[in-house]
C-alpha cells in the first residue's frame, strides 16, 4: 500500500522503464510529489521486446502518461563524461544515462 511520497528517486540500471510502467499501471503517481529517474536510452530491448520504433513508442507512451498524471519536467542532467548513445544495441558496456526530474503540479501532501 502506498502512502504519500514527497520524492521518489529510482536508479535501476535500465529497469526504470518497467518501474515507471508499473507506477502508471498501479495508479500511484498521484501520491508522488517529485519523481527523479535515471533513464537509459542506449537500448532497452532486453526489457522492451521489439524493434527500434516500438521501443521508442513505448518510452514515449510512458512519458505521455507522466504528462497526463500532471508531471512536468523541471530538470535534466547528463554526465558529460559518459557517451550519448541512442538505440545502440551493439555497444557492449555502453550507457547513455540521463537523470530526469518531474514535479507533480497537482500534488497535495
Amino acid at each position: 500500500m502506498w502512502g504519500i511520497v514527497d520524492v521518489l528517486k529510482a536508479d535501476m540500471e535500465s529497469a526504470e522503464w518497467k518501474i515507471l510502467e508499473n507506477l502508471v499501471l498501479e495508479g500511484v503517481l498521484s501520491s508522488v510529489g517529485q519523481l527523479l529517474l535515471e533513464v537509459h536510452l542506449h537500448w532497452a530491448g532486453f526489457e522492451v521486446d521489439g524493434d527500434d520504433p516500438s521501443v521508442v513508442r513505448y518510452w514515449f507512451s510512458l512519458l505521455k502518461e507522466l504528462e497526463r498524471a500532471h508531471f512536468r519536467l523541471f530538470r535534466y542532467y547528463s554526465d558529460p563524461a559518459k557517451p550519448r548513445l541512442f538505440l545502440h544495441r551493439n555497444f557492449l558496456n555502453a550507457s547513455s544515462a540521463y537523470t530526469l526530474g518531474w514535479v507533480n503540479n497537482q500534488w497535495r501532501p
